[in-house]
């Protein structure tokens, strides 16, 4: 490789890790910085960083693209001084990179058009872009033509395809051994995904938004251990498809820790009867938590919420019908449903939710302490533990 094409690709490839690391940086700040201000590139809906770094296409096998194109960068800048690093060192490992410009050139089409698929993707699916992700692609572009022999990368392509085989060849224990750990590093960061909050904070949550029905249902009055060392209050709304999620992974919370208490507190989003409603959200929800609270008359309180939420009723005929399909006494079900107890119950109910200063659904209510957004399950449990070291640090002192 002559100096004027290794200063040339050298130069790009720090303009390109300058691009890359500021990704990086946008990346932690809006995965790991909760309230983190807006990046300068975050400009509108459309042409947003943050909202694309955010996204799960911001990520390979669990691995953010921006590490990735640290990678790639890196990569670049050692197969462009390789033939000057195997000078200084005579590492006969080193030998095996004997046409490094084809390399580059091979590796910098790759990425382009991976970079293409990626800008495609951001435009159509995501329809948000990153300025700056859209500067890296260009940049690999210019790496590869930079690099490029001749013949439009056909003599690149083979002389990389030949030098890889015949390196394997030479130092197959080694090849295979880095594989190894290189799948098992991969493997462990699409299991855990610990660089990938947001991604599984959402693969969580999809894992019960998936599920057409309450698979952990309990029937009865009571959910969980009354006398449980941690009581769990969750406002919901029974027309808010978030409330459903997280009813079933309260139900499935209950199933596997036998020492929580679940108690449930209407607040329907609805003007027929939440005050603090002024707009129409969710009508005709005060009528299915007045059901719900009829039902616990019946002694299955637990099964009518979760009944609702799985059919969601179109009309009273319709929960009368559900209901008995689910062994309530349909003439007395509707009775409570509009007695006057009922209303002042739920009357209660929804009163405690605008003392509190609710402002939607669900809330769950730990300690006094409030989780006002969808929690993954993984979250909820964390909850649950953090609630127990609380609880052992005050009977401690």
């Amino acid at each position: 490789m002559s100096d004027k094409k290794r200063w040339i690709i050298t130069a790009l490839c720090i303009l390109g890790l300058i691009l890359i690391i500021d990704l990086v940086y946008i990346y932690i700040k809006t995965n790991f910085i909760s309230d983190a201000p807006k990046s300068f590139c975050s400009i509108s809906s459309f042409i947003d960083c943050d909202g694309v770094a955010r996204t799960p296409k911001a990520f390979f096998m669990g691995i953010p693209l921006a590490i990735w194109g640290v990678i790639l960068y890196c990569l670049f800048l050692f197969l462009a001084w390789v033939d000057k690093i195997n000078a200084k060192l005579n590492f006969p490992l080193l030998k095996v990179f004997k046409n490094p410009s084809s390399y580059i050139a091979t590796i910098g089409l790759i990425s382009f058009c991976i970079s293409v698929t990626l800008a495609c993707i951001s435009i159509f699916q995501i329809n948000k872009i990153c300025i700056l992700c859209f500067a890296t692609y260009f940049i690999n572009l210019f790496i590869a033509l930079f690099a490029v022999k001749k013949n439009f990368f056909f003599e690149d392509i083979k002389t990389t395809v030949l030098d890889f085989l015949s390196g394997v060849r030479e130092y197959r224990t080694l090849f295979l051994s880095v594989c190894l750990v290189v799948v098992a590093t991969l493997g462990f960061f699409q299991q855990t995904l610990i660089l990938a909050p947001n991604l599984k904070a959402q693969l969580s949550i999809k894992e019960f938004s998936d599920l057409k029905m309450n698979i952990y249902a309990i029937d009865g009055n009571n959910l969980g251990n009354p006398d449980g060392d941690v009581s769990i209050f969750v406002y919901g709304d029974f027309m808010c498809p978030f409330c459903k999620i997280m009813n079933i992974m309260l139900h499935k919370l209950v199933l596997e820790d036998k020492n929580v208490a679940i108690y449930h507190v209407n607040f329907p989003l609805d003007m027929a009867c939440n005050p603090s409603v002024t707009k129409k959200i969710h009508p005709g929800s005060c009528i299915l938590s007045k059901y719900a609270l009829a039902a616990q008359k019946q002694g299955n309180y637990w099964g009518m919420v979760s009944m609702i939420y799985n059919v969601l009723p179109r009309d009273e005929k319709q929960i009368l019908k559900s209901a008995e399909a689910i062994g309530l006494d349909k003439d007395k079900l509707y009775q409570d449903a509009h007695s006057k107890e009922i209303d002042e119950y739920l009357e209660n109910q929804v009163y405690r939710g605008i003392k509190a200063g609710l402002i939607g659904t669900p809330t769950l209510y730990i300690d006094e302490i409030p989780h006002s957004e969808i929690l993954p399950y993984y979250k909820l449990k964390e909850l649950v533990k953090q609630s127990r070291i609380r609880h052992a640090k005050e009977k401690s002192k």
